[in-house]
């Protein structure tokens, strides 16, 4: 499989060919192409959870002392702000700002791919499927993918390939998701493929990995096994359910974000019509809800390393749109706490796994708690306060997170989401586009209308 097949060309310019300059990261995209040119490839990269404190954090924590280091997401010139409403609530849920992402319908919080048939909402509410993105793209002989570090069948990636009154319905998205024949599908989700006689989550005998080999896809479950593969159609599924987060990867055979990205772009890059890839860094959300400070800044750069890798294929290949957003903010995020003007990041560095995975090591009777706080926190001494919330939270999950938060800085508003505007970030032709604030419902419409 060739490395992002395509090589810098020439330009004929006044009757002389003239080779064509890398692009810095600081360039504006507007120089890589003619305002008027349309992008022939669009990578459609969505932080699920991803607000701008998000990344404030991040690039916080890759820089030294009180600056803040260079993210891929801070090298962007065209860049806005994002509303995220859904039709039926000014908090939205995954599935119905994914839907609003993936087509330019808003609807209602839970439904995927569906839009209310009335316009004033009614409990009996009647749904129909509408077009997407993906669906546009594929009509004009372009090659798909999606990749995500949650479930494929989950909301945000399925809002792209499946239609469903509710996004719990992941059997179903898991069938809709191989009839839809996006070439590549690459994240967990293996238990929806399975019958529960395989281990899997359906009911009835069907194994959707032979339904995907019948179908002419590649199948592999690992780190090893995706860098192997030359196939042009590929499932990857990694993780019963979701992928872990990075901070627990290391004890996996999973592959990062960035590396599914890269092995998605060298299969979709051969075709010569053009290829539409949307990437979903899923689990800051998850770190979101979790309030696991730790976990979303180490989830927030895996996904700009993602970014990075996408960038540099725009810039050699030239024909390529990058559009960069999230679908909301989760948990209220704040760098700086209880009135005090800090963040401790060297907390943040000592932290060796996610709150979920040092609340696994924990004994039954939490006896091992310093301990084990020690050895994944390089917390060594704990208040009493904090000792005994530990043992008597009835989530040792939450207790760790809060201690990692409290003595970090990191503040909370919430476990869930929230309506703040997402921050949009573009590079490439047409780039221009997405600057200012839009909608949710801007983006795909803009992307359909002005790629060739």
């Amino acid at each position: 499989m060739k490395r992002y097949g395509k090589k810098l060309a020439g330009i004929l310019l006044s009757g002389l060919l003239i080779a064509s300059i890398p692009i810095s990261n600081q360039e504006v995209s507007a120089k890589t192409k003619k305002p008027g040119n349309h992008p022939k490839n669009i990578i459609f990269m969505i932080g699920d959870g991803m607000g701008v404190t998000q990344v404030s954090a991040a690039a916080y924590m890759k820089g030294e002392g009180y600056e803040a280091g260079k993210l891929a997401l801070n090298t962007f010139k065209q860049t806005g702000m994002v509303t995220t409403h859904s039709r039926n609530n000014i908090v939205t849920d995954s599935a119905a700002a994914g839907t609003a992402l993936a087509s330019g319908y808003k609807t209602d919080n839970g439904v995927l791919g569906k839009v209310p048939k009335g316009k004033k909402p009614r409990k009996d509410e009647k749904y129909h499927d509408v077009p997407t993105v993906l669906d546009h793209f594929q009509k004009r002989g372009k090659s798909t993918g999606l990749v995500s570090t949650t479930r494929i069948t989950h909301a945000t990636p399925a809002s792209f390939a499946a239609h469903v009154d509710h996004r719990d319905q992941e059997n179903e998205i898991a069938v809709q998701l191989l009839g839809k024949n996006v070439d590549v599908l690459l994240g967990g989700g293996r238990r929806h493929f399975l019958p529960k006689q395989k281990g899997g989550n359906r009911d009835n005998k069907d194994n959707l990995l032979e339904t995907a080999k019948n179908k002419g896809y590649s199948f592999v479950e690992d780190k090893q096994g995706l860098k192997k593969s030359d196939s042009s159609k590929l499932l990857g599924l990694f993780n019963d359910s979701h992928l872990s987060y990075e901070l627990d990867r290391r004890l996996t055979k999973e592959p990062s974000l960035k590396e599914m990205t890269r092995k998605s772009l060298d299969v979709l890059d051969e075709n010569k019509k053009g290829f539409f890839l949307m990437i979903e860094g899923g689990r800051i959300d998850h770190a979101g809800h979790a309030n696991d400070p730790a976990s979303i800044i180490q989830d927030t750069l895996a996904f700009d390393e993602a970014v990075r890798e996408a960038l540099e294929f725009a810039k050699k290949d030239r024909n390529t749109l990058v559009v960069v957003t999230a679908d909301h903010e989760t948990g209220g995020m704040s760098i700086g706490a209880k009135g005090l003007y800090s963040f401790d990041k060297d907390t943040i560095t000592k932290v060796k796994g996610s709150s979920e995975y040092i609340a696994s090591q924990l004994d039954q009777n939490r006896s091992n708690i310093k301990e084990v706080m020690a050895q994944y926190t390089g917390i060594t001494k704990l208040s009493a306060e904090e000792e005994k919330n530990l043992r008597h939270t009835k989530n040792p999950e939450q207790g760790i997170a809060k201690v990692i938060s409290d003595r970090s800085l990191i503040g909370w508003a919430t476990t869930g989401h929230t309506a703040s505007h997402a921050p949009i970030y573009a590079y490439g032709p047409q780039s221009q586009s997405f600057t200012g604030t839009m909608d949710n419902t801007d983006i795909p419409k803009i992307m359909m209308k002005r790629t060739r």
